[in-house]
C-alpha cells in the first residue's frame, strides 16, 4: 500500500499569523484602546495577597536529613538544591547558588481561533506571584503534570484540553526555561488552532496579534511566557538580505548554547 505525501512546511499559516499581526483595529470583543480598562475591572474582581513565613511554618515542605534539599514530603513538586556553577567567561567564574530541580516538561500554551478571516488569540486578565498587577497570559500556560493531575489540589487547568488533544498544531517548540533558576527544566511552548466554539470566560478576551504587537509598548501587560511561545511561532519575512545567513544565525546560537554546557569556546562571528 503506498502512503501518500503531504507537504513538509504549512507555508499557509505564516501568512494568516501575518495578517493577525497587521490587524490591530478590529478585536472580536474588544478595541485595544478599550483593554485597559477592560484590565482594571479584572484586577479589581481579584483579590491576591502573598505572605512571607519561616520554613518552619511550610506545611509538608521540610529539609531532608541526608541531602539538605528543601522538598514536599509526597516525593511530588519540585526540590530546592545547592549548585556550585563553574564557567570559562564572564566577570563571575565560579559561585554557589540554590536552584529549582523539577525534572518534568509542561506547556506553555497559547489558543487562536479565525473570526471574520483573521486568527485571534485569548488575553488573560490574571495575577500571579511576583507580579505587581495582573498581565495578559495568553491562555495559557497549561501548567506542569502536578497542575493537571491536581497533585497540588488546586482548581483545574481552563482550556488544557485544548493542548493535551489539539485540533491543529501550529508550533510546538521545547525550550529550556530559566536557566539560571531552574536545573535542566523544559517547556513545550505551543501554538494551537480550534474550530470548536471556545467556552467564554470572564477573564478572557480575544485578540489580534496587532493588538499584542501594541501591548508590547507598555510594561508588565505581556508575559515572558507569552513572548516565549509567540516567538516559536512560523513567520514569513519579507526581508532578503541579512547581516549574516539563517544557518548562520543558528549556528551561532548552538555554538554559544554548547560553549556553555561543555565548555568548549562558542561561536564568533565572521570578520
Amino acid at each position: 500500500m503506498t502512503t501518500a505525501l503531504i507537504p513538509r512546511e504549512d507555508t499557509e499559516v505564516a501568512g494568516r499569523l501575518a495578517r493577525s499581526a497587521a490587524e490591530r483595529t478590529s478585536g472580536a470583543q474588544l478595541s485595544t484602546a478599550e483593554l485597559p480598562g477592560w484590565l482594571a475591572e479584572r484586577r479589581a474582581a481579584h483579590h491576591f495577597a502573598v505572605t512571607r513565613i519561616p520554613f518552619a511554618e511550610l506545611e509538608g515542605w521540610s529539609f531532608q536529613p541526608d541531602t539538605g534539599n528543601l522538598a514536599h514530603h509526597s516525593g511530588k513538586f519540585f526540590t530546592v538544591e545547592g549548585l556550585h556553577a563553574r564557567v570559562s567567561e564572564g566577570p563571575t567564574r565560579e559561585w554557589l547558588q540554590p536552584i529549582i530541580s523539577q525534572p518534568e516538561v509542561g506547556i506553555l500554551g497559547i489558543l487562536a481561533k479565525e473570526f471574520d478571516g483573521v486568527l485571534q488569540l485569548p488575553d488573560a486578565g490574571q495575577d500571579g506571584a511576583g507580579q505587581p498587577e495582573p498581565a495578559p497570559a495568553l491562555p495559557h500556560r497549561a501548567g506542569h503534570p502536578l497542575h493537571y493531575t491536581k497533585v497540588h489540589r488546586g482548581s483545574a487547568v481552563k482550556y488544557l484540553d485544548y493542548f493535551i488533544r489539539p485540533d491543529r498544531v501550529l508550533a510546538d517548540v521545547l525550550q529550556s526555561e530559566h536557566g539560571s533558576w531552574f536545573f535542566h527544566k523544559s517547556n513545550r511552548n505551543m501554538l494551537v488552532e480550534t474550530d470548536e466554539e471556545v467556552p467564554a470566560d470572564p477573564d478572557f478576551v480575544w485578540l489580534t496579534l496587532g493588538q499584542l504587537g501594541e501591548l508590547l509598548r507598555f510594561d508588565n501587560l505581556v508575559n515572558m511566557d507569552a513572548r516565549t511561545v509567540l516567538a516559536c511561532s512560523p513567520v514569513a519575512f519579507p526581508e532578503q538580505a541579512a547581516q549574516q545567513s539563517d544557518t548562520m544565525l543558528l549556528s551561532w546560537f548552538t555554538g554559544e548554547r554548547a560553549g556553555t554546557k561543555r565548555g568548549c569556546p562558542g561561536s564568533r562571528w565572521p570578520r
